[in-house]
């Protein structure tokens, strides 16, 4: 039964927490590359795609002229964060509970995999340094390369997924797990389940706000947490 349903996770503010070394790293990236960094505090951030960051933080230049200087943006953000690693790892943490719900699912059948705004090869250094990668398929996934518009990446997911299955994920097929407003306007974009996680800027209160199917204020409760995200 489980096989069959789709777990697109959110990773910074739901899985691991990277201590400011990770917005540290994109800023000294948009430094290198686009000649200065953003200013934006952490919960402007949230939710959106590092796309959608780099337009929001030049509204001066043309969308264009910066999306064409993205790969050269990513090289330098992987650049820079690699060289970071041990303050990554000092810094940062896996929440509480995230290891053991991934376990569960995985131990499940079900395909686990990302939504992000984070650009894919930065999300896969992330779960890297932080010893994720194991639970995740992310050729199923959709990435902040992908898209600037996150709700964009719901229904790109869902595509790599069945061609990679060979079974069509849809409505409650698909779960979003996230910690912001933005990941419950995704799964409300192609019908899918919202589980919102009160881990990141936003309190529980604030998500139930925009209608989630569930809402946990973390990720300590493994059966609380199967539950929701098996839910049909």
């Amino acid at each position: 039964m489980t096989a069959h349903k789709l777990v697109l996770w959110d990773i910074d503010g739901t899985l691991l927490y990277s201590g400011g070394v990770a917005g540290e790293a994109m800023r000294a990236a948009m430094t290198r590359v686009y000649g200065r960094p953003s200013d934006n505090e952490r919960r402007s951030y949230a939710g959106k795609t590092d796309q959608q960051i780099i337009l929001e933080t030049f509204p001066e230049r043309s969308p264009e002229e910066l999306l064409s200087r993205l790969d050269e943006f990513t090289a330098a953000y992987l650049d820079i964060l690699s060289a970071w690693e041990d303050a990554f790892r000092t810094r940062g943490r896996v929440l509480e509970g995230a290891i053991e719900i991934l376990q569960q699912l995985r131990a499940r059948g079900v395909v686990q995999s990302l939504l992000t705004g984070n650009l894919a090869p930065v999300a896969h250094l992330k779960l890297r340094m932080m010893s994720l990668i194991e639970f995740f398929d992310f050729e199923s996934g959709a990435y902040g390369s992908d898209s600037p518009r996150r709700t964009d990446l719901p229904l790109i997911a869902a595509e790599r997924a069945a061609q990679r299955y060979g079974h069509v994920f849809a409505g409650p097929d698909i779960v979003i797990v996230g910690d912001t407003p933005n990941d419950i306007a995704c799964a409300r974009a192609v019908g899918a389940r919202a589980v919102a996680v009160a881990t990141g800027p936003f309190g529980v209160d604030e998500l139930r706000a925009h209608a989630p199917d569930a809402v946990l204020p973390d990720l300590t409760d493994t059966s609380a947490a199967l539950t929701v995200i098996l839910a049909q």
